[in-house]
């Protein structure tokens, strides 16, 4: 909750931005340096807070909070306009073999209320987010690649027939997704 002078409230968004043409942008770190510090100092000239800022290979997450001034499409505009500009400035080289013209993001956006915003609701939300990519990524049966938190990365393996079939697990992911949504229901 944040006071102000006449009011008491929280207005908190997670936001998701994917790259022009979905390429995976993000495979590269000067590019996740870059956007994040770009993202953070934007935000933090509009008197926005960051809780966190997730990446995958094709797009990223942000938390924001204390948006009371601002409605999501300005704060979207914002965000994305200047990280646009600055990255597609630093990184020129870097994206030369994925994107091309002026365009860094695509039009599109997600965005998502939240309440309180806590270190366990954002692990949950990553988390889940992961699950998702890992399910969907072993339903198309391709190899699961790095892990783009900001954790260490944990230890992938594959479990014997399931290996025959081209599919990799990722054993902590999994069981901590289980506990989590296991936590989260009892």
């Amino acid at each position: 909750m944040v006071r102000h002078a006449h009011c008491v409230g929280g207005s908190n968004f997670h936001l998701q931005f994917t790259p022009a043409y979905r390429k995976k942008v993000f495979l590269e770190s000067k590019v996740r340096a870059v956007c994040k510090r770009q993202i953070v100092m934007k935000a933090e000239k509009l008197g926005l807070a960051v809780f966190a800022i997730e990446f995958a290979p094709n797009h990223m997450h942000v938390f924001v909070g204390n948006c009371r001034k601002y409605d999501v499409p300005e704060i979207v505009h914002d965000l994305k306009g200047s990280s646009s500009f600055i990255v597609r400035k630093e990184c020129s080289r870097e994206l030369s073999k994925y994107l091309w013209g002026d365009k860094f993001w695509s039009a599109g956006y997600f965005y998502e209320g939240i309440g309180n915003v806590t270190s366990s609701a954002i692990k949950f939300y990553r988390e889940l987010a992961e699950y998702r990519v890992l399910r969907a990524r072993m339903n198309a049966k391709t190899p699961i690649h790095e892990n783009f938190s900001n954790e260490p990365h944990t230890q992938r393996f594959a479990l014997g027939s399931e290996h025959q079939r081209g599919r990799l697990f990722v054993k902590s992911d999994l069981l901590r997704f289980f506990i989590i949504i296991y936590n989260y229901y009892i």
